[in-house]
């Protein structure tokens, strides 16, 4: 992200962007990289990039408009299809949830999911099958990933799921 204002908007854009670095929320691009980001002769005055702790941040802010979807009482399916793309995404959140950040990922049950899939041969998608805690853990991270990058493997989940009675 960059930033260049009309003179008269630059002290509270510098400052703005100024707190959020403070606040370890995003990184700031020294003078060689915006000296590399010029454009049409027009060099902005800052860029910026996320941090991790930005990202939790985002995520957090998220879940307070969007609380976490309940599974239950609906039926756990026998096994339920993950495309290959969100096993990553489930990996990588439950190393996450192992170390703390961010909280509300049920990680013995997710990592009991994940300890169960198998591979669907000649595809991505792996088949899991697991109880309701590991349904529910499953869902939670696809429904964080859902709101800040991509809903599409929530939703392929949720299309699994038996109605509810």
């Amino acid at each position: 992200m960059t930033g260049t204002r009309p003179l008269e908007k630059r002290y509270r854009a510098g400052t703005a962007v100024r707190d959020v670095a403070e606040r370890d929320l995003c990184d700031l691009a020294p003078d060689d990289v915006l000296d590399e980001l010029t454009a049409d002769g027009a060099r902005p005055e800052w860029a910026a990039r996320i941090t991790p702790l930005g990202r939790t941040v985002l995520t957090y802010r998220a879940l307070l408009d969007n609380p976490a979807p309940s599974v239950g009482p609906i039926p756990v399916p026998e096994g339920f299809k993950v495309r290959g793309t969100d096993i990553d995404v489930l990996r990588s959140a439950l190393a996450s949830a192992e170390a703390g950040v961010p909280t509300g990922i049920d990680a013995p049950a997710l990592r009991g999911a994940l300890a169960a899939a198998v591979p669907v041969s000649g595809s991505r998608q792996h088949t899991l099958t697991t109880g309701e805690e590991g349904l529910a853990a499953v869902i939670t991270v696809l429904h964080l990933e859902s709101l800040v990058r991509d809903s599409s493997g929530y939703h392929h989940v949720l299309r699994q799921l038996p109605p509810s009675s």
